[in-house]
């Protein structure tokens, strides 16, 4: 019965695959290529015949004639790619035309069924001017009608009633919304289990035990039973973390391949993508010079699969760059069978049991009843009800509990669950996998199994899945107000909602990949296997000939080369194992012969050069060469017009093709330089950064129509823009997708400098309101444009910086504008003199190389004689602070302009204080030195620098610094902050994790006990160059501190015993 399902299941899979996408785009703007009947007649075929093939396919495999209607759907199949193919060429065309003639716009599309209607009326003249290349897309239409026809033949033979289409459509289901920052599962029903294994593997080694070597530890049980699930919980520990000083996870799978396994290996351990590097010999040294650097490792091995007597010498291989510094490096393992290759050293074996039916029960609730809340009181009971009957067929097994409970999530509906209890064989999880996928959208079914395309263990990126689903046609773009990009994440977040993928953390608990257990790849495999195919074996003799998606896992292409060149109608290419072979010469032939390829990913490429035949793939929409060699591409890419997305290698590609900004379709473009002309990629998505040049075609104005832009973007060399009307003409008000905006004039280091075209250029480049992040960088005028003065112009900005900015002394006045702000960073600003108050929101705040800025406490001002107040102005100030910091106090000299007793005595100070720094770092270079020697030299500089800060506060300009309550972070550098400035700031910062105090001459102790302990959340501590400081203060009640960095710190060296604070010095 199962093998029936599955049999009945990947027929329409495989049908599924190439229907409803093709449907959907010969309909979309019939006008151009089709004639009224033959386009009603597909509509007629899309709602009445295609709904009824299920029922088509299910009577079928119970009578003699499954054989004929296996055949039909070949045939089926077959027609539909042929249409697509031919409809694609024609698009083609059409872009070459627009490119070639220099128009920049994208085919038209009808966007609602009343468009539609209006292009066939239109139509129905043109069936008999049709261009010879048409002629070909419509004969080919005319067969596949003819095959379609045969529908009504097989539901005749098969004696099935007329079908209505809105009886068979499918009822949608409620869509639980997801959370990105997923917090991992908790453990139910394995805590025993994970506790034990923890002990195993961090309880204490006899001094005997070879240092060198390690042991291993094994977690054995059926498929489903969560031996993953356990080791990924045990991985990520607070415990386990604490003990391995390095943890490694690679998932091994059916098939060891000591090269591949080796370089996944060294990727977990650098936390990193591994160097290009095809020797295994030099990638073991490379694995074992890192381990070597290790106290003790954790290395986990998932799903290791072992035959007796096979492969032994192949694991002793794996195994054997893993050293370490000390004893208790542990090697964990699970696996379904106990029998386990002798290299394991695998001492210690967990039987896994079956879980108890009562954390069945707990394990399927968790899942069953999580998202929205049922409102309804005497549903919630009905249902609880059903989920106990439920559990108890679900065999003990945690998979399925996982999955029959994820599925029905989505529809908290009595009807749907008691539904679910109809199913016969829930407790084998492969059922319960294939239930799940049948009650999943078309659409998702399709995304489903194209990720059978990469082996077991893969760890899939969102992004780039996503990416390629779009390229290939999968996603059904329904939602005219959401970008395919975004229906397609929703497709992922559904799946992982029924726990078709699981998130992989690594050591910060941070999800970058996903994995997919091992049962439900072979749920995905089965019913793709005549689609899809993943060449991994050299032995292979033959390919299917009706696989059209094909991953390579092998070393060498040449070998297999001439079954590749067969498959003339391969849409997808995936080369995930570095080869040995001259790759360019064997991709300049296969690349000749798949011309129908929509999606090329070369993992691993080891030739500089991309062959110039890849121009000919025109339906070419993904290419991606991130982790290849490749440094120059063909000017043939510049003939790939249907290209949405490509990837290249940073920094690797230097100059890009002449035109490829012909490429109208492109929607990504990463890791390449300055694109002349960039504005004609209308389509793009993401632009990191636009550099403004005045040669022609780096215009400002290139960004004028690139209003699908999205994510940061950073403008450089704003100094090339002519003024107000130039920036305005590049319409930034209108990138309505943009979150952060980085407007940049190259700095010079000119501090007096004024330029009143700065303000005229910031004008023009007015943000959009709803941007979230500003940075302006290098702006020297004193006043701010009017949008940003502009109340509630910007009421969701939470980022604000400026740096660079030379003549600004206020920060705008606006309330408004900090609403929601929770970062503010001000860096170089040297005359600003003041902060308004800071917004209730702020979370982060950093002041760097503010020099007027002086945070100084009442009662400390009142302790100085201010006579000299009225000779020292503000602008001298400002200058000679910039001087200090810019050139150490060498001219000093040359700006002092008129006669001014303070600034005199202020630039004796500072030379005093050069002198005696010099002094300090000769003599403590040298060895030997006596602590007398340096107490002295420190302590005269100590006393010039003292009459130094006298002297800044008798300018009677400073106010205390009171950040909000829930600041998080604090960075203070190169300003002036007080002993007790600092103490109000911290007061009562109950929320600050991390401090930073870096080149503050005018501290000399930190807050008092009582300040300090109020910082219960503090976390991180950095002192750097604060080299007045002598006291710690009350920093022992910061108890929850975990990190504190002192340097530079040479006062504090000689009052304090730096070892009793666990500091890194």
């Amino acid at each position: 019965m199962a093998e029936v399902a599955l049999a009945l299941a990947g027929a329409r899979a495989g049908l599924d695959f190439v229907v409803s996408p093709i449907l959907k785009k010969l309909l979309a703007d019939p006008a151009r290529c089709l004639g009224v009947d033959m386009a009603s007649e597909l509509h007629e075929l899309e709602t009445n015949i295609m709904p009824q093939f299920a029922l088509l396919a299910e009577a079928a495999n119970k009578s003699p004639h499954r054989p004929m209607l296996n055949n039909w759907i070949q045939q089926l199949k077959d027609a539909f790619c042929k249409a697509e193919d031919l409809l694609d060429e024609h698009e083609y065309n059409i872009l070459k035309r627009k490119a070639e003639s220099g128009k920049d716009s994208s085919p038209e599309h009808a966007s609602s069924s009343i468009a539609i209607m209006k292009h066939v009326r239109t139509a129905s003249s043109r069936l008999s001017n049709l261009r010879p290349k048409n002629k070909r897309l419509f004969d080919q239409l005319k067969e596949l009608k003819s095959i379609l026809a045969k529908a009504k033949d097989f539901r005749e033979l098969l004696s099935l009633p007329a079908c209505n289409s809105a009886e068979t459509s499918a009822v949608p289901t409620t869509v639980v919304p997801l959370v990105t920052s997923m917090v991992p599962q908790k453990v139910i029903g394995r805590d025993k289990d994970r506790d034990g294994i923890i002990d195993l593997l961090t309880k204490p080694i006899s001094v005997e035990s070879d240092t060198s070597r390690y042991s291993g530890l094994a977690i054995v049980g059926l498929g489903g039973m969560g031996k993953s699930t356990l080791a990924q919980h045990v991985y990520n520990d607070k415990r386990v973390a604490d003990h391995f000083d390095v943890r490694m996870w690679v998932c091994i799978s059916r098939r060891l391949d000591v090269e591949r396994n080796t370089r996944a290996i060294i990727e977990s351990a650098a936390k990193g993508e591994c160097p290009h590097i095809n020797n295994l010999d030099t990638l073991q040294c490379k694995l074992r010079e890192i381990l070597q650097k290790s106290n003790r490792y954790l290395l986990v091995l998932d799903d290791v699969w072992f035959e007796e007597g096979t492969n032994e010498m192949e694991w002793e291989k794996l195994l054997s760059p893993l050293v370490s510094q000390q004893a208790g490096s542990k090697v964990l393992v699970t696996s379904r069978s106990d029998v386990l290759p002798a290299p394991l050293c695998c001492n210690e074996i967990i039987h896994l049991k079956d879980m108890e039916d009562r954390n069945i029960l707990a394990l399927f609730k968790d899942h069953a009843f999580c998202g929205t809340t049922i409102g309804d009181r005497r549903l919630h009971e009905q249902l609880e009800t059903i989920a106990e009957k439920l559990a108890k067929r679900l065999g003990r097994s945690p998979l399925a509990a996982k999955t029959v409970g994820s599925q029905l999530s989505r529809k908290k509906d009595k009807a749907a669950w008691e539904g679910a209890l109809r199913l016969d064989n829930l407790s084998n999880p492969s059922s319960a996998l294939l239930w799940s996928y049948e009650k999943l959208d078309p659409s998702l079914q399709r995304c489903f199994l194209y990720c059978s395309l990469f082996p077991k263990g893969h760890l899939y990126s969102t992004k780039d899945l996503v990416n390629m689903w779009v390229a290939e046609g999968l996603i059904d773009p329904c939602n005219v107000n959401k970008r395919v990009e975004d229906i397609g994440n929703d497709c992922f977040d559904e799946m992982l909602s029924v726990s078709f993928f699981q998130p992989v953390y690594n050591s910060d608990m941070i999800v970058y990949y996903y994995a997919m257990h091992d049962l439900v790849h072979d749920l995905a495999e089965s019913l793709s296997k005549k689609v899809f195919f993943r060449l991994e074996d050299d032995k292979v003799a033959s390919i299917p000939c009706t696989v059209r998606h094909l991953s390579v896992c092998v070393k060498s292409l040449k070998q297999h080369q001439h079954l590749i060149c067969r498959l003339h109608h391969l849409r997808t290419f995936v080369c995930i194992e570095p080869l040995t072979d001259d790759a360019r010469d064997i991709f300049q032939q296969v690349l000749q012969k798949l011309k129908k390829l929509r999606v090329l990913y070369l993992y691993f490429y080891n030739s500089s050069k991309l062959p110039e035949s890849v121009g000919e793939l025109k339906h070419l929409r993904y290419l991606n060469l991130q982790n290849t060699t490749i440094s120059e591409l063909p000017g043939s890419l510049c003939a790939l017009y249907h290209l949405q997305f490509l990837q290249l290698s940073d920094e690797m590609v230097k100059i890009l093709p002449d035109k490829i900004f012909s490429l109208s379709k492109l929607r990504y473009l990463e890791g390449c330089g300055q694109i002349p002309y960039i504005g004609k990629l209308t389509s793009l998505q993401h632009l990191k950064q636009f550099c403004v040049q005045k040669q022609m075609g780096y215009e400002v104005q290139q960004l004028k129509d690139m209003n699908d832009l999205r994510g940061s973007l950073t403008i450089q060399n704003l100094e090339n823009v002519a003024g107000k009307d130039q920036a305005l003409e590049a319409k930034l008000h209108q990138k309505s997708h943009l979150e952060s905006l980085h407007l940049e004039w190259s700095y010079k280091n000119d501090m007096t400098a004024h330029d009143s075209l700065h303000l005229e250029t910031l004008e023009g480049l007015m943000p959009p309101p709803q941007i979230r992040g500003l940075t302006i960088i290098g702006y020297r005028y004193a006043k701010y444009p009017d949008w940003l003065l502009e109340d509630y112009y910007f009421q969701n900005l939470e980022s604000l910086a400026l740096v660079n900015c030379s003549a600004l002394e206020i920060l705008p006045s606006n309330a408004a504008l900090f609403g929601n702000c929770s970062s503010l960073r001000l860096e170089n600003v040297p005359n600003l003199k003041k902060l308004p108050s800071l917004p209730s929101n702020l979370e982060e705040l950093a002041i760097e190389k503010c020099m007027l800025l002086m945070f100084i406490c009442n009662d400390e001002l009142e302790k100085h004689d201010q006579r000299e107040n009225a000779t020292m102005t503000y602008n001298l100030m400002s200058r000679l602070s910039s001087m200090w910091e810019a050139d150490s106090g060498s001219k000093i000299r040359n700006i002092l302009l008129s006669e001014h007793s303070s600034l005199k005595q202020l630039m004796i100070l500072m030379d005093a204080d050069i002198s005696h720094l010099q002094t300090i770092e000769s003599t403590l270079e040298r060895e030997g030195d006596e602590a007398l020697v340096k107490e002295v030299i420190i302590n005269a500089w100590i006393y010039c620098h003292e009459e130094r800060i006298r002297f800044i506060c008798t300018t009677n300009i400073g106010l205390p610094l009171v950040p909000p309550s829930g600041l998080c972070r604090l960075f203070l550098s190169s300003c002036i902050v007080t002993d007790g400035a600092l103490a109000v700031c911290l007061n009562g910062l109950t929320s600050l994790r991390s401090l930073s105090l870096k080149e503050i001459m005018t501290l000399t102790t930190l807050p008092s006990q009582r300040v300090l302990q109020q910082l219960a959340k503090l976390d991180g501590l950095s002192i750097d160059s604060c080299w007045c400081l002598r006291s710690l203060g009350g920093l022992r009640a910061a108890t929850s501190l975990s990190y504190i960095s002192l340097w530079s710190c040479p006062s504090l060296e000689l009052t304090f015993r730096v070892a009793e604070y666990s500091v890194v010095t």
